[in-house]
């Protein structure tokens, strides 16, 4: 098994996607953190994931490089971390990718660029020079339920076509879920590795489309970890 199957298999049940706490002069408060993570962990959560709730897109870039290194550190071991690491550059991109990588996160995530439109030779080539800047999985987030506009199923697909499944994996957010999730997996001929993106609310029915896992906030954590494993 390669390195890249053993982080792809790493991937899945409830991924908790951490809150960022702020002392009141708006620096990280990472005594707080240290403690959320500790409870998401002790709640029973698969792995951790630094992204949209996490406000990464508001973070500087030193900062987005302290926090995927302190939650790393202080995941210690328990689950895989997964940073988010989209940019509005694919140089940006890149470089954040391969700073999650040096830091001992086991996968990325990565939204596409928000602030422009851009189309899908473009889009492709951003995530082909993420996936090339590193040996990790790449999650391929597909944000557009609440910034930016839907990828093509047939983009995501050909980029899983093209690196394998144990290094394209998916976070569709666009709407409708439910049928775009499905329409991924038939175009993936039920390959494809896909965590449910609504906070929980869509799992059910993800989860009967064929999911690997769920990526909700951290307010949740303990029902859901019930719910999946119920499932």
């Amino acid at each position: 098994m390669t390195a890249e199957s053993q982080h792809g298999d790493a991937l899945h049940g409830v991924q908790i996607v951490f809150q960022l706490p702020y002392h009141a002069d708006e620096s990280i408060d990472f005594d707080t953190l240290g403690a959320e993570i500790e409870h998401i962990f002790a709640e029973g959560a698969d792995g951790l994931v630094m992204a949209m709730v996490t406000e990464v897109l508001r973070l500087s870039e030193s900062e987005r490089h302290e926090v995927a290194r302190f939650c790393c550190q202080a995941a210690g071991g328990r689950g895989p971390v997964v940073v988010s690491v989209g940019s509005e550059s694919t140089r940006g991109a890149c470089e954040l990718a391969e700073q999650a990588e040096s830091v001992g996160a086991a996968a990325v995530m990565a939204i596409p660029p928000v602030s422009i439109g851009v189309d899908e030779d473009q889009l492709s080539s951003y995530y082909e020079r993420i996936l090339q800047a590193i040996s990790l999985p790449v999650i391929i987030q597909d944000a557009s339920g609440y910034v930016g506009r839907p990828m093509s199923i047939e983009l995501q697909a050909g980029l899983m076509d093209r690196f394998g499944a144990d290094r394209v994996l998916f976070k569709p957010e666009a709407n409708p879920i439910g049928p775009r999730l499905t329409a991924l997996r038939e175009a993936t001929r039920g390959r494809a590795r896909v965590f449910e993106g609504s906070a929980g609310i869509a799992l059910l029915d993800s989860y009967r489309r064929g999911v690997v896992g769920t990526m909700p906030g951290a307010d949740l954590v303990e029902p859901l970890v019930a719910f999946w494993r119920a499932l």
